[in-house]
């Protein structure tokens, strides 16, 4: 034993750990959480331009976009989110909102900008008389400047100088006051005649003060009309609610993943629980430290995240056993296995992000949220779970450099008495147990068949498309005990109601999904909620343009990621692999789609997350393979296909353990989602099917296709020595 480094290791650990514990209660309540789960409203507007002649520029838009920041702000609500989106979207976020009804009146009006006068009023200090309205103004009229004394003054210019000219000379001396809505903004005095169109406001305090009157006057003279195209409703209640069950999800996926580490890889697993704490911990940092808001969609993120965290660590044990069955030593396997594990590691993760930065540009709202987990993840994983990681176990296995074999994982029995070098020299010494390839055409079959049977109910039923997709309103309600789709039926008939789709679910079969084809009105949301007395709702209305452009973008997502995929795999590696890996990728999300539309479960933007996801990931399991074939590719002589099948057989073989753990780790996390969190039961369906197609496409489609087309390459080679003997 190496009690100096026994030592560090342990001021490692108490340190690292002591950080965690002492500071995630703060982070905890100190990030922001989305609608989704605190409960609010979000809405997707359409800015359009209210004259002809005139278009929505960008500067317009923005200033439409702090136009309802103010409303909201002077409405009393605590840290509106309002973000631009394109050329003509502006998203607004608003939690914890109890007048929604009123909200959503007041913020898509378009900015009621007025000059005033107190000409004819009933009190002096009264402003009645509407002098000037933001229309009279030019659009971005509106300018700060510095005067000869250094203080700000803002200078106007206005359409009709004519009209202009005449209310300066009849207010000559008197004040005007400049309203936003209702509210006051300032009453300066009018000094002088205006006759060329342009005056200046003086008497702002500061340059801020200045340029937000500037802001408010040209937003007053923006001629823009707010159309919803998406509305989300989430009711407190069931916020807190998808809150608790996606964080009781994650604890439980931790907590398997650890017992799942410790038992199978002993030693080293004690290193990978230690640093997928510290990896969650760096994760509520960062997001932290980016003023992020965490939707249901990001937790959901974050709980995959624990379970992909692993798959480095994984990659990197099994590569360490490996090295010791062959016969190294421990310290040996050690570096060898950490510097062969490497470029592995980078190939799988590099293909997740690629899918994670596809989803972010033609996501929006949660998605994006979901986008952005997952690429931290990602990133910190990367951080932790291979820098920490390896920090540990060199500071743990060096301070027992005679530690047994059992230990780490690997029984004295299987340790070989020849050297890697030979083994691989040696293709005919690796022991197979089984010839997996031998029954290719099989695996072919298998999947060529649920193909079929998939393409013929999509060409007979299409998907069950939700209003993400197809427009209209969806309304999720808890009520207060068991219910069936024959009652809710009924209630709904009777009460004029007529949905498009229902389904049931949830603890004791207590939440009742009913999607509408049409777009429902608040009053009818109220009603349709009051009929089993639930002030646990949800609701999601979407507009037939947004629905439209979300199904197109999600098709450029998918062919996005997989283009770049394939861009990034061509390059690594080489066509074949390329081509290998973009049919297992394709097989895979064509699987989820088909059990998705043979049993009719709702498709939404979730949905699309998770097939995006499912491309990035399952490709992870195909480059662990293909990069051991690489590997013994500069080893073994290829002469004849029957090489090649032993080959392949030999690499699936000796990656088999790093196949399915990889996938075992984050199939954990997602069946945790599945099981306890109602709000994103269809994501997490989609992640667990993808998952399990992954690593069946893995061993028995991508390996298979590049075992046939390399095996062509050996019949292009016979053939053309056969034609040069022949010419000889």
């Amino acid at each position: 034993m190496n009690a100096k480094r026994f030592a560090a290791f342990l001021i490692v650990v108490a340190v690292s750990l002591g950080a965690v514990f002492y500071t995630t209660p703060g982070l905890l309540d100190n990030l922001r959480l989305g609608l989704d789960l605190q409960g609010g409203f979000e809405i997707l507007y359409r800015a359009e331009p209210l004259e002809e002649g005139t278009e929505v520029t960008p500067q317009s838009l923005k200033e439409a976009a702090l136009s309802l920041a103010m409303r909201a702000d002077a409405l009393g609500v605590a840290e509106p989110q309002i973000d631009t989106e394109g050329r003509d979207r502006i998203r607004v976020s608003l939690a914890g909102v109890e007048n929604e009804d009123e909200l959503r009146d007041i913020m898509k009006q378009p900015a009621n900008l007025t000059f005033r006068s107190t000409e004819g009023c009933p009190s002096p200090d009264d402003f009645c008389k509407i002098e000037l309205r933001g229309s009279d103004f030019k659009e971005n009229a509106a300018k700060v400047f510095l005067n000869d004394v250094n203080q700000p003054i803002v200078q106007i210019e206005v359409k009709d100088k004519k009209k202009f000219e005449d209310v300066s000379r009849r207010l000559l001396g008197k004040p005007l006051g400049i309203f936003l809505d209702d509210e006051l903004l300032s009453a300066p005095v009018v000094r002088g005649v205006f006759s060329d169109g342009t005056a200046v406001i003086e008497g702002q305090e500061s340059l801020a003060e200045a340029n937000r009157l500037k802001d408010i006057i040209n937003l007053g003279a923006l001629p823009v009309k707010l159309t919803e195209l998406s509305v989300q409703r989430v009711g407190p209640t069931l916020g807190q609610l998808s809150l608790e069950q996606t964080i009781k999800a994650g604890i439980l996926a931790t907590i398997l993943i650890f017992i799942f580490m410790l038992a199978y890889y002993r030693v080293p697993g004690i290193a990978a629980a230690i640093s997928l704490t510290v990896y969650a911990w760096v994760l509520l940092v960062a997001f932290y430290w980016m003023d992020a808001t965490l939707t249901l969609p990001g937790i959901a993120a974050f709980v995959l995240g624990v379970g992909m965290a692993v798959d480095a660590n994984i990659i990197t044990f099994e590569r360490i056993r490996e090295e010791m069955r062959a016969g190294k030593s421990l310290l040996s396997s050690l570096k060898a296995g950490s510097q062969n594990s490497l470029s592995t590691i980078l190939d799988a993760n590099i293909t997740t992000v690629v899918a994670g930065v596809a989803l972010f540009f033609f996501g929006s709202g949660a998605i994006r949220g979901f986008a952005v987990t997952l690429i931290a993840s990602i990133v910190v994983s990367m951080l932790t779970n291979v820098l920490f990681t390896r920090i540990l176990l060199n500071f743990l296995l060096k301070g027992f450099p005679r530690m047994k074999p059992e230990w780490i994982g690997v029984r004295s029995s299987q340790i070989a008495d020849i050297s890697s070098s030979k083994q691989q020299a040696k293709p005919d010494q690796y022991p197979i147990p089984y010839d997996l390839m031998k029954h290719r055409k099989w695996y072919f079959a298998v999947s060529a068949a649920i193909t079929v049977v998939g393409i013929v109910t999509l060409l007979l039923f299409n998907l069950n498309y939700g209003v993400d997709f197809k427009s209209g309103t969806r309304i999720d309600i808890t009520a207060g005990g068991p219910v069936s789709k024959e009652d809710v039926e009924k209630r709904l008939e009777e009460a004029g109601f007529e949905p498009a789709d229902i389904s049931i679910g949830g603890e004791g079969n207590s939440r009742i999904t009913v999607r509408f084809a049409e777009v429902l009105d608040t009053d009818e949301e109220r009603r349709f909620a009051a009929l089993y007395g639930a002030e646990n709702v949800e609701v999601n209305t979407v507009d037939p343009t947004i629905a439209n452009e979300l199904k197109r973008k999600a098709v450029y997502a998918v062919l996005f990621a997989a283009v770049l995929i394939v861009i990034y795999v061509a390059v690594r590696f080489e066509w074949r692999f390329a081509l290998a890996s973009v049919i297992a990728l394709f097989h895979d999300a064509f699987i989820v789609i088909s059990i998705f539309s043979i049993f009719r479960i709702e498709v939404n933007l979730p949905f699309i997350a998770a097939i995006l996801t499912i491309l990035g990931y399952s490709i992870n399991d195909t480059i662990v393979i293909f990069d051991r074939i690489r590997e013994n590719l500069r080893f073994w002589k290829i002469k004849s296909f029957a090489d090649v099948v032993r080959l392949v057989n030999a690499s699936v073989w000796q990656s088999m353990a790093r196949t399915i753990n990889t996938s075992v780790s984050t199939l954990i996390a997602a069946v945790a989602l599945l099981a306890f969190s109602d709000s994103i039961r269809p994501f997490s369906l989609a992640m667990v099917v993808g998952l399990i197609s992954g690593v069946y496409s893995t061993i028995f489609i991508a390996s298979p296709i590049w075992l046939l087309l390399k095996g062509k390459t050996l019949g292009s080679r016979r053939s053309a020595k056969t034609a040069g003997a022949e010419k000889q």
